[in-house]
């Protein structure tokens, strides 16, 4: 028995590739000093994002090196 195909109202992989497109065109020929002022811009509203925003170190398993708090 097959199910028939659900028509969807929003495409997210679709979404995500044309917002990524879009941002990427906007940013390709910045310096690192206009994209930091385009990041700074764009700071989230949200409580959570903005704390994921303000991070002082890397995320586990970044292949950056991570900066220790201040104080240890």
């Amino acid at each position: 028995m097959q199910s028939e195909p659900s028509i969807k109202s929003f495409d997210c992989v679709k979404w995500t590739r044309e917002t990524r497109d879009r941002i990427s065109a906007e940013i390709r020929d910045m310096s690192d000093e206009e994209l930091r002022r385009w990041l700074e811009a764009r700071r989230p509203q949200d409580p959570y994002l903005a704390a994921l925003f303000d991070r002082k170190t890397s995320p586990k398993g970044s292949k950056a090196p991570a900066q220790t708090p201040e104080g240890d």
